[in-house]
Order: C-alpha cells, then structure tokens, then sequence
C-alpha cells in the first residue's frame, strides 16, 4: 500500500529571517496551563531574536514578542511543552490540553496568520480522517485508489493556501507538502512568485537546488556521470544498453519491497540489451552488503554513494527507480511497482 502523507503538513519545519507585513511589531501572548501541568516559566524563539521569557503564575502567563510572519516560532516549558506558531503581530491566546496538544486563537483573526495556520491544520486532518474512515473495509488496491483520489484534492488545497499566502510562512508550509508531487516547473513558477523575502530562506534555497538538479537530469536528459570509492557510474549507463537503476537503502521498508519487483525485471529482460544496477545511497556499507545478501540481490552494484547521486539527480526520497537508454539518455524516473515493467517492456523484449 502507497504510504499516506497527508500528515507531511506539518507545520514546524520551517524557520526563516526578515520580516514582513503584520498586524503589529510585537504579539501579546497569553495563555494558561490545566492545574497540575504548569510550568514554571516559559520561553519564545522568534528566529534571529532574543529569546523572551515569562513566568508562569498560577498556572497563567502573559508575555509580549517580536512579531515575525515569515517564520516559526517556538514556545517550550520545562514541563516537556515544545510547540510551533506564527508570532503575527495580534493577540494570541494559547490554550494546553497537554505537552502535545496545544492550540493558540487570535484575538483578530481576519489579520492573524497564526488564525490560517490552524485552519490549514484543521483542513489536512480532515483528509487524513475522510481517508481514515473511507478506506476501513477496502482492499490494499481499492484503498490505494482512494489515496490517489484524494491526494489529488489535498494537492489543489495546498495551492490554494500558497496562492493566498505567498508573503507569510504558510506558503513555505503548502511548497514543502507539494514538492514532491508536482511537476518540477510548476514549482520553479510558484517559488519565483514568492515574497522576496520567503524566496531567499533556507528551505526555499534548498529548494530551488533540487529543482536545479531535476531539471539537469529530466528524462530526455543524458545521464550525469558520478563516481565513488573509483568506479564511476558511466561503467555501467550509456554503454549500448537499456538499464534501469535502483537507488535505494537497507534501511527503507518501501525500497526493500521494490526488490521483487526488481528481481523479476532482472531474472526476465537482462542480457545483451538490457542490464540493472542497484545504487546503495544514504546508507552504511555493512547494512548494504548483509541485506542485498539476504534480498539476492545478484546484479551490479554501486555501494557507500551516500548523498553524491542523490544529490546530482535531485532525489529527494527512496526507493527512486530510473530508466536509461543505451546512451545514457533518462527515459523515465521515480518508477514504482507494476509500472517497471510496463515501461521497459517498451524498449526491451523479454528473454524468453
């Protein structure tokens, strides 16, 4: 079964400088803690500030902090409390039912960021739920068709909550939840209508370097040649033959459920046409060696790549599989499944 991602929306990756337009330059926070779970201060980190600290009297606090919505910021206690938010500029109350669940309501909430934030979240918990809920009783195929359908409804509310939030953090939030799913030029376009100011963070950087490299290596794009502990890629793609590689790790459950499927491809296409080579990334040596060996794992191999192809290719998430024509030209990337052998049998006739 495909994993499900709805959850990726996440709101405390992102961490930015600058600030833009907001409601005030300082946000008033109030908040209470239940009897018994207060404790004795507590702190905010608005990114690239001083750290602001209140104590927490009788289980209440009351604070005020540089108001920055181009960035996380970070409220902890010292009673395990560790949780992310938007400093807007407006009043913001902040409720704890405990450690983990923590919700913060503005005062003004047609100018407060923060008030998006929770609507986002609420919104992506209603697509995990629906799945939840739809999917109960449904076969493993049934179930991932219904993820498909879905996926492609979350995709539309992540773009809708960019487009209306291109100069706050909640942009860099929706980019983060579509960027491995949109075409690589769609995002190159939504990241150059970006606030200036969001568009030179480090996510945003980080990013655009990806889309660098996929862009490089697109299919109907040569192979970019790389080389590790002296044997070098070009050994093995762009000499007369069609092959397909598998990034891949020993630690990646999906990666090792895409071996049969490898396995089978090798066993019934390889020969003079047609060869694999599995290209172990992200992993220890040992780890790669003992669980090929356990997986049969009989074909080429490149071991210890680390991040150098992945890095090269703008590969963002394993197990990563891609076909290369007999001159290195990429024919088509991130294969998956049944779709493995319905693209090589384009190209290749099977051995017997």
């Amino acid at each position: 079964m495909k994993i499900k991602t709805f959850l990726v929306s996440s709101v405390a990756l992102m961490a930015a400088v600058s600030c833009g337009q907001k409601a005030s330059d300082v946000t008033k926070l109030t908040g209470e803690f239940p009897e018994g779970t207060a404790p004795s201060s507590v702190v905010v980190a608005v990114p690239g500030q001083e750290e602001v600290t209140a104590d927490v009297v009788d289980g209440k606090f009351s604070m005020e902090v540089p108001a920055d919505i181009t960035a996380m910021s970070t409220l902890t206690g010292d009673n395990g409390v560790k949780v992310k938010f938007v400093s807007d500029g407006t009043p913001l109350e902040v409720s704890f039912e405990d450690a983990q669940n923590v919700k913060f309501t503005s005062k003004a909430p047609k100018a407060s960021v923060q008030a998006r934030v929770e609507a986002f979240k609420e919104g992506s918990a209603a697509f995990v739920e629906r799945f939840r809920q739809m999917s109960e009783d449904l076969s493993e195929e049934q179930a991932d068709s219904l993820y498909d359908a879905i996926n492609v409804e979350y995709l539309d509310f992540n773009r809708n909550t960019f487009k209306e939030n291109t100069g706050n953090v909640l942009s860099l939030v929706a980019l983060q939840n579509l960027q491995y799913d949109i075409p690589v030029a769609e995002l190159n376009d939504m990241i150059e209508s970006l606030d200036p100011t969001l568009a030179a963070t480090a996510p945003v950087e980080s990013m655009k370097k990806v889309i660098s490299a996929k862009l490089a290596t697109d299919e109907g794009c040569k192979f970019t040649d790389f080389e590790v502990g002296g044997t070098k890629f070009s050994s093995y793609v762009g000499n007369g033959k069609y092959v397909l590689v598998d990034f891949w790790a020993s630690w990646c459950g999906p990666c090792k459920g895409e071996i049969p499927n490898v396995k089978n491809i090798y066993q019934k296409y390889a020969g003079e046409d047609f060869d694999v080579l599995s290209v172990a990334v992200w992993d220890k040596p040992q780890a790669t060696v003992d669980t090929a060996a356990v997986y049969g794992i009989t074909w080429n191999q490149i071991i210890d790549a680390q991040q150098i192809p992945t890095d090269i290719y703008g590969i963002q998430g394993i197990p990563h599989i891609i076909l290369f024509g007999p001159d290195g030209t990429i024919l088509k990337r991130d294969l998956r499944g049944k779709a493995i052998e319905e693209e090589i049998a384009k190209y290749v006739q099977p051995k017997n």
